[in-house]
């Protein structure tokens, strides 16, 4: 009796939840990833649930108008937030409220109550390709974050674990139902609170521990795939492209020209009536003028070194009547620009 009700609540889950946690001033980085999830998904059967601290009345009416959207305001316990703020060390960027909503990625777990699947994505990303794929590396997916360890992850060694095993990136990750999750659950803030003296990227450093302390080993999501770091060769063909360092696309020109349609969709939200970020330090633009202009200044270098010059001789000043290419050991003449005609050594 007990697996066939077990079975009934299963069945009424909703296969897939997309969860993404923000403070006010990344409204309009969560919208493009929502946006961009729609884009792409091939399945219908998915929410994008976004936790937010608190946000404008603009971009409420503008996230209302995004499909699978579903918005709920949170807010850590304030007694958490004062414990993290005491006691963190000082050398953590975490170290300030807006930044401690990356302990947000443990409310993955809550939502298995109501979702088979939950998988959560940092908002400093572009969706560039179907996620549907995702669920494939449940029950716990996440992709390795080499060449740091788990040891990296704080400032001290914690005894109870092997701090020298590859850690864990946790922009991307997914979890699902099969995992004890209501366990998992408040386990991760208690021991927030204990380790947090030694906490140099928070969550990162509680869910590595987690995996030990739960007998956990996680399906790896390829890099270059699931979580692309912007810089690396393959991030244009990346399902999701991390802007995972100071160089994010909003803030650094030339990041946002290689990713266009992150602008792209960034204007899909302005439509939507959504809050803008600052566009002085950007200045978005076809590029491909530019690397023209650097493809002929590299050759001219290059043929000025290895003694190559090439002239045209034109007829009534634009018919090509003769070309001329000269090598430090032969010179070649074309009639018309490509018949050959004439060859001198020396």
């Amino acid at each position: 009796m007990q697996q066939i009700k077990q079975q009934a609540e299963k069945h009424s889950k909703k296969k897939l939840a997309f969860l993404l946690g923000i403070t006010p001033n990344l409204a309009f980085a969560a919208g493009n990833v929502a946006l961009s999830i729609n884009k792409h998904m091939k399945s219908a059967d998915y929410d994008i649930v976004i936790y937010y601290t608190d946000l404008p009345d603009k971009d409420i009416r503008a996230f209302n108008k995004i499909n699978h959207v579903v918005l709920k305001q949170f807010n850590l316990p304030e007694k958490f937030v004062q414990t993290m703020l005491q006691k963190m060390p000082e050398g953590s960027r975490f170290k300030s409220k807006n930044h401690l909503m990356c302990f947000a990625h443990f409310e993955v777990f809550p939502l298995l109550d109501t979702y088979e699947n939950v998988a959560w994505i940092d908002v400093d990303t572009s969706i560039q390709r179907d996620l549907s794929g995702i669920v494939r590396y449940a029950p716990f997916g996440i992709s390795p974050d080499t060449p740091w360890t788990v040891g990296n992850q704080f400032s001290r060694p914690i005894e109870e674990y092997d701090m020298d095993i590859t850690g864990h990136c946790t922009a991307v990750m997914i979890v699902n139902d099969s995992l004890p999750y209501q366990k998992i659950y408040p386990w991760l803030y208690e021991q927030a609170e204990k380790y947090a003296d030694t906490l140099i990227n928070p969550d990162q450093a509680i869910i590595s521990i987690m995996l030990q302390a739960f007998s956990i080993t996680p399906r790896l999501m390829p890099l270059d795939e699931w979580q692309c770091i912007s810089w690396k060769e393959k991030a244009h063909i990346a399902r999701i492209v991390h802007f995972g360092n100071t160089r994010k696309v909003w803030k650094d020109i030339n990041m946002c020209n290689a990713f266009p349609e992150w602008y792209r969709t960034h204007l899909e939200w302005l439509n939507l009536g959504g809050s803008d970020f600052n566009q002085n330090q950007i200045s978005p633009h076809n590029i491909l003028g530019t690397l023209d202009h650097f493809n002929k200044l590299t050759t001219q270098n290059h043929d000025k070194q290895s003694g190559y010059t090439k002239k045209k001789i034109y007829l009534f000043g634009f018919i090509p009547l003769i070309k001329i290419n000269r090598q430090p050991s032969k010179t070649k003449y074309y009639l018309f620009s490509c018949i050959p005609f004439l060859k001198f050594k020396g």
